[in-house]
């Protein structure tokens, strides 16, 4: 799916943010490599709740989505839905994605500097867990009495840390977790999870006896 910008004007887009009361949302026109690690770790949670907002938006208020068509077969704009209204949140969307791609890149470079920071700092007795700020992966379709659930995670967690040492610098793409999840059946994993504002320490317990498909009774999905 792709927008034109061309005749979408700053403008317009801001008198349609602030007629939705959304006037609050913030623009990035900065150069993100200039922000330091943890900056860019609240810059990207902004960025990620403002992209939550906008979704519920189009779903709720324009009865649509990024991929709704907005013309009917014949190639004229639909009259049964508010098209520019759409398209304008739309460009919102995608320049608020293409900051969050370039921010989640800088992080992946950061990261180990910040972690290494960390660890010469930190006191010896601090958790060394308590180092990872920032999520990978989201937690989503638990299954009621699986084994995601009887450990506490429910949809939209989302993890920072998974056994103790995969986290957003290192879980290629998810891999090591799903290993990391074969060899661990009947076998307790530690996982840490943001739940809104507050940080979560659970014991995940892979099983193949639980009723249900897979052995987590959920799916992870990567930030």
């Amino acid at each position: 799916m792709t927008v034109d910008e061309h005749d979408i004007s700053d403008d317009s887009l801001q008198g349609l943010l602030k007629a939705l009361n959304l006037d609050t949302l913030k623009s990035y026109r900065t150069d993100f490599d200039q922000l330091d690690f943890q900056t860019l770790s609240q810059v990207k949670q902004e960025v990620e709740s403002q992209l939550s907002v906008l979704f519920d938006v189009l779903r709720n208020k324009y009865r649509a989505d990024m991929d709704t068509p907005l013309v009917t077969h014949d190639g004229f704009p639909r009259n049964d839905v508010d098209v520019v209204s759409i398209r304008l949140i739309r460009v919102k969307v995608i320049r608020l994605r293409n900051d969050n791609k370039t921010i989640i890149g800088l992080l992946e470079d950061k990261m180990i500097q910040e972690f290494a920071s960390r660890q010469q700092n930190e006191p010896e007795s601090s958790s060394q867990s308590e180092q990872f700020v920032v999520p990978f992966a989201l937690v989503k379709d638990v299954a009621n009495q699986g084994p995601a659930y009887i450990a506490g995670l429910r949809d939209d967690d989302k993890v920072i840390v998974f056994d103790e040492d995969i986290h957003a610098a290192n879980h290629n793409k998810l891999a090591n977790v799903v290993t990391r999840v074969r060899n661990s059946i009947n076998r307790g994993i530690p996982v840490e999870v943001f739940r809104g504002e507050e940080r979560l320490q659970l014991i995940l317990q892979p099983t193949m006896n639980w009723g249900g498909q897979g052995v987590l009774g959920c799916r992870f999905i990567p930030l």
